[in-house]
């Protein structure tokens, strides 16, 4: 017996009614029914779903987390793809969180990432507590996201493993358009803007997707239709169908939008520095186990942005199965069936019984970084980026313009792009004079109007915006007033707390008072006396100073603010801030202009290339210049975000740098040293860290610390003490350079001395300029109403009407014009081969393979010796490195040491290190030049072999060698 074939009219008829079915629902009626579930917690912004309740518990269970654009259902299309039924049937308990529709929820529309963060870490809390065990937590694209975050913001507890299913940490890709991207970035912050005042509908993100990919959309579109004549054929894939098409999709809200879009473009979710209401998460506190699902055919979401878990999760284990699929393929549809919930239910499994290992997982795939594109930019790039520069140059002096676009000429994309960026930074520093109004309260006062809701400080765990900072400053301004203090007043500021510390400081320069910064290992009297302190803020305790102590504690309602104040009245020309350097009698005071300020606060950002990317990791305290004048003038002036540490320490730093998400770490002279000889941790490895920046590294330091810390790169600032001028290596091409001097700030010259020290004149009597190779002390600049405390400008240096300050420092120029650092007048070391410079005698040791630190000083008896802490050292070695000092100086004795101590600044600490014959190996230059191993003192009858004290003092010696307080600005 045979069936026949349905006559034409039957199709007909059957045709007809499935396209009427059609066109009143938008589908055919599959007579599916969903997968059973009970609503077992919910909370503001959440409803947690137990799926097939009926089951016993007892089973491992699994949360699944669906993205912001699609509905909970996407874990349940239909009874063939279900993911929950799958998992049900693989032995697990499944769970699902509803984050509901935003667009028809109360208050949806104003749903941040945050918001559906701590509703999960909520629903893990839940379903911990009714199961009594560890959560197995996934989600599909942004749900694996919220999954990670969650996650860390809990310190993984009660969180047995983290599976993702296409979570990429870039933004989804448009697959088959590729823009410049310079252009994508344009549209992107348009997309933010937009989006983050409407948000995106559900029907706006269905056609999103249609739209990447319109001939496919309507290839599909019109082959269903043909297909209609035969409902058996399409109903198995229907509820699919129809969730892709249309009922899958609700509103993402704008200010999610905002965030996502915010931490992926500043790379936050890979560095660290996430901020949750006011707490600071990395995902580099995540330990648990992870597996994420890559599809091979994924557009919107490449393999390599997803691998990028393994690089922000160090001390977390990462496996990955990869799939033959495109991005929804990975959760939903056949394969998704086959494979992924299979294994993902043979790895939960696997987590809870230490079972064999699931057949499709392994190691996760290359995580290194993309290698750098050789290729020319296309036209519509170039084109893009001379318009750019163009509109930009506009703004900007000429003198700024012709020197950027010189630069452009010569060095092609990669300055284009640097350049379109920090022209109108380097614009508005050239532009800052002596009567400009400019001060650090009035930069403040302009970054919290622009940018109020941003995170503007780091302390700790805690993330403090712009906003609440100026609320803060605020309140103490009105005290200050109340309590007498006045524009142009000398306020001494002694305060450990750097958060009260920094908000004291801003508070004074709106007032426009001067703050003199004491330093608590400082003399106190004497600073007070030298910073011409009219009174003090200070923590309790502080004694010693002879001035009134304000009382300003946010106790009682803020005072009113007279009506007479005008808030950051303060001068380019005007006296902001006075710190100090050198100990005991050598105290001295650093005056510092608000022009000075600002000039370092610009050039510092511009030579950083700081954006609101970014986060300055500070561990120097505000009385110390790279805390005032480095980090937290860079980081108010480029919209970055300040950690602040409370000092350094180089245990908790990798830690605290994934932690605040920290790109650019401020030195102080050896301090790196110190993290060189640590053991790596976890933290370390893929860290975020793109420069370190900051004054006095030694050269065998910047070497090592490239080699270890790559792709990180070191730039060395040198801001000369009472002047305008700001020296800076920015290409760090030249290890050990201190560069040249940055646009905007005061010109430099480099003098011939005579043999005492004098100024050597041409035949004009002009000052004569030294050539290539040369030592020469360098000049700076100064405007002729410039105050300068102490220091007295030279004038008809090099023309009748200039004025020319004497740093007092000596360089050498190369034959391209970068200089390189010799040393100070008088730092010069007389030996039996020639005065020699410490420095130069520092740097060729630095040569040399395994040298760590090395420092010349005046060691016992008068001799020069150079201290030297490295594995091994040779003569042979020795002089190879002394073979290329530029001068004829050599040290008289080289003292091999296990470690060279440090000051509380990182500089070498003289007066701590052993004398030679002491400890280590040492070796004395013959009157031929030639360096031999000497006897110990006590075989030679020494003061240690006689019982006699050293006549030469270690006081004596940290005073005399070549370890002096260079780089610091005034």
């Amino acid at each position: 017996m045979t069936t026949e074939e349905p006559g034409w009219a039957t199709r007909l008829a059957s045709t007809a009614t499935n396209i009427v079915e059609y066109a009143r629902f938008g589908g055919l009626d599959t007579g599916e029914e969903p997968s059973p579930f009970e609503i077992a917690g919910r909370g503001p912004t959440h409803r947690l779903r137990r799926y097939f309740p009926d089951t016993p518990s007892g089973r491992p269970p699994v949360l699944l987390v669906p993205p912001l654009m699609l509905t909970a259902e996407v874990w349940d299309v239909s009874p063939a793809t279900s993911a929950v039924a799958l998992l049900d049937r693989a032995g697990l308990e499944p769970w699902v969180i509803d984050f509901g529709d935003p667009g028809s929820e109360p208050g949806g529309s104003r749903r941040t990432v945050t918001d559906h963060v701590i509703a999960l870490s909520a629903a893990i809390d839940e379903v911990a507590e009714q199961t009594g065990r560890r959560v197995h937590i996934g989600g599909y694209s942004q749900g694996g996201l919220f999954c990670y975050q969650a996650a860390a913001l809990r310190a993984c507890k009660d969180v047995g493993s983290i599976f993702a299913l296409g979570s990429p940490f870039q933004p989804l890709s448009i697959p088959g358009v590729d823009l410049p991207e310079e252009l994508v970035k344009e549209l992107q912050g348009l997309w933010t803007t937009v989006l983050g005042h409407t948000g995106l509908p559900g029907w706006a993100a269905a056609n999103l997707f249609k739209w990447t990919s319109p001939v496919g959309a309507i290839r599909g579109q019109v082959q269903y239709l043909a297909a209609l004549r035969d409902r058996d054929s399409l109903l198995p894939r229907e509820r699919q169908r129809r969730f892709l098409a249309r009922d899958g999709w609700i509103t993402f809200p704008g200010p999610a939008i905002v965030e996502v879009m915010e931490s992926m473009t500043n790379e936050r979710f890979l560095r660290g520095g996430l901020v949750f209401g006011d707490r600071t998460v990395t995902l580099a506190d995540l330990t648990c186990p992870i597996l994420i699902f890559t599809g091979s055919q994924d557009g919107f979401a490449p393999a390599h942005a997803v691998r990028d878990i393994a690089r922000a999760a160090p001390r977390a284990e990462v496996y990955e199965c990869s799939l033959p699929t495109g991005h929804f393929g990975l959760g939903v549809g056949s394969r998704a069936s086959r494979v992924t919930w299979p294994t993902v239910g043979e790895w939960a499994h696997w987590q809870e019984t230490g079972g064999p290992q699931p057949e499709a997982v392994g190691p996760v795939g290359d995580t290194g970084p993309a290698a750098p594109t050789t290729a020319a930019p296309t036209l519509v790039s170039a084109l893009w980026s001379v318009a750019r520069l163009a509109i930009d140059a506009g703004k900007a002096a000429p003198s700024l313009a012709g020197s950027v676009s010189a630069q452009v000429v010569d060095s092609g994309r990669e300055i284009v792009r640097v350049a379109v960026e920090q022209l109108p930074r380097l614009a508005r520093l050239e532009r800052i004079g002596s009567h400009t109004r400019v001060s650090y309260g009035l930069l403040l006062d302009e970054a919290a109007a622009d940018r109020p809701s941003a995170t503007a400080l780091l302390l700790g765990d805690t993330a403090h915006t712009h906003a609440a900072v100026k609320e803060g400053i605020d309140d103490l301004v009105a005290r200050l007033l109340a309590a007498g203090v006045r524009r142009g007043q000398h306020v001494g500021v002694s305060i450990s707390s750097r958060l009260r510390a920094l908000t004291t400081v801003a508070a004074l320069s709106r007032v426009g008072a001067v703050a003199v910064l004491l330093r608590p290992e400082g003399d106190l009297p004497r600073e007070a006396a030298l910073g011409r302190i009219e009174s003090l803020l200070a923590d309790p305790g502080v004694t010693g100073v002879d001035v009134p102590v304000l009382e300003v504690r946010a106790v009682g309602p803020r005072p009113s603010v007279p009506d007479w104040f005008t808030p950051n009245p303060g001068l380019g020309a005007d006296l902001g801030f006075v710190l100090f350097t050198g100990e005991g009698a050598g105290t001295r005071a650093m005056p510092v202009s608000n022009r000075r300020w600002a000039l370092s606060a610009f050039g510092a950002a511009s030579a950083t290339a700081l954006s609101p990317a970014d986060t300055i990791y500070s561990a120097s305290p505000l009385h110390h210049p790279s805390g005032l004048l480095l980090s937290t003038a860079a980081a108010v002036v480029a919209g970055a975000r300040l950690a602040l540490a409370h000092g350094f320490d180089p245990e908790r730093f990798w830690p605290d740098v994934r932690r605040c998400g920290a790109t650019v770490v401020p030195y102080t002279w050896a301090m790196l040293s110190i993290l060189l000889r640590a053991p790596e941790v976890p933290e370390e490895r893929h860290h975020p860290v793109r420069l370190f920046v900051g004054s006095g590294i030694p050269r065998a330091v910047w070497r090592q610390a490239l080699d270890r810390f790559a792709p990180a790169r070191v730039l060395e600032l040198f801001a000369v003490a009472r002047s305008n001028a700001i020296l800076a290596n920015v290409s760090g091409r030249k290890v050990g350079a201190a560069g040249r001097s940055l646009p905007g700030t005061a010109r430099t010259a480099l003098v011939a001395l005579g043999p005492s020290g004098e100024p050597v004149l041409d035949a004009e009597g002009h000052w004569l300029t030294v050539g290539p190779g040369e030592v020469g002390m360098l000049l700076a600049e100064v405007d002729h109403d410039q105050q300068l405390w102490d220091a007295v400008p030279r004038r008809g240096v090099f023309a009748a009407d200039d004025a020319w300050l004497v740093t007092g420092e000596l360089f050498r120029a190369d034959a391209d014009g970068d200089l390189w650092y010799v040393g100070r007048q008088d730092s010069a070391l007389p030996s039996g081969t020639g005065a020699l410079h410490p420095r130069e005698v520092e740097d060729a040791l630095g040569e040399l393979p395994g040298v760590g630190l090395a420092v010349c000083h005046r060691g016992p008896g008068g001799d020069v010796v150079a201290a030297v802490q490295a594995a091994a050292l040779t003569p042979r070695a020795l002089d190879q490195a002394f073979g290329a000092l530029p001068g004829p100086g050599r040290p008289d004795v080289v003292h091999l040491v296990p470690e060279i101590p440090l000051t509380a600044w990182f500089r070498p600490d003289l007066a701590a290190l052993p004398a030679p014959g002491e400890a280590g190996r040492v070796w004395k230059r013959s009157r031929a030049g030639r360096y031999a191993a000497r006897r110990r003192r006590t075989e030679e009858g020494g003061p240690a072999a006689r019982g006699q004290q050293d006549p030469s003092p270690r006081g004596e010696r940290a005073r005399s060698g070549g370890v002096h307080d260079q780089h610091v600005d005034g």
